[in-house]
């Protein structure tokens, strides 16, 4: 009888193994989760658009769409978090992140929209290891917080750098085929109709006013620190 109940502790050992070892495959696969939706906000999968809901998952090569007065909140793998604003338009290019060997590379592609970031892990393990493209430059994310507006080629694009909601500045490095700037000020950032604009001639230092109305397009970030977002994103915690 004994042997019998081993055997069977055994069994549901091994069961349990293997479903966490298939959820853990499955689980690699997530870029990001869906932690707050406002409006109508679409992904596009595979040629598929449906509805997003809070808590949904989303992989590579998925494109999030946003309609009038409507907006989304998202938090990727490394426990980054970025959040767009109405007629948004963006697509996980590539997420792809490991904890254990402590490598990842993160693409997020934004055609238009209003947005805010709050980098996670994969920007502190390399200078080039987390970017976003907008139709007018891309943005190397060296660990730290932005604000800005993508629009299409003629309108303008604004990159801009904040502090941390806990006073940390980061760094984040703006190139296009022009020329290539490093804004490392709180408050810095460029103004870019055209990706043959050189972005070092449009760097400066804006207007708090300006920043502000800038982020009122975007809901504010539930920021918690790093350590606690890597955690939760271990578990997929959604709120």
């Amino acid at each position: 009888m004994r042997q019998k109940h081993l055997k069977n502790l055994l069994l549901i050992f091994v069961c349990l193994v293997t479903i966490n070892i298939q959820g853990s495959a499955v689980a690699s696969e997530v870029s990001a989760r869906v932690v707050g939706v406002e409006g109508v906000v679409s992904v596009i999968r595979e040629g598929n658009t449906t509805p997003v809901t809070r808590g949904e998952s989303l992989y590579k090569s998925d494109r999030i769409t946003t309609e009038e007065n409507a907006s989304i909140e998202l938090k990727l793998l490394d426990g980054s978090l970025i959040n767009l604003g109405e007629l948004a338009d963006m697509t996980i290019a590539d997420l792809v992140y490991d904890p254990i060997k402590k490598d990842g590379f993160t693409d997020l592609k934004i055609a238009t929209g209003a947005f805010r970031l709050i980098s996670g892990s994969i920007a502190k393990l390399g200078p080039d290891l987390m970017k976003l493209d907008t139709p007018v430059a891309t943005i190397g994310i060296r660990g730290t917080s932005l604000v800005g507006k993508a629009s299409e080629v003629g309108k303008e694009n604004h990159i801009i750098l904040v502090a941390d909601p806990n006073g940390t500045v980061g760094e984040v490095v703006v190139e296009n085929s022009a020329g290539v700037v490093t804004l490392s000020k709180k408050g810095e950032g460029v103004t870019l109709s055209n990706p043959t604009e050189n972005p070092n001639e449009t760097k400066k230092i804006f207007k708090t006013e300006f920043i502000d109305d800038l982020a009122k397009q975007v809901p504010e970030i539930k920021y918690e620190n790093l350590q606690d977002r890597q955690f939760r994103s271990l578990f997929w915690f959604n709120d």
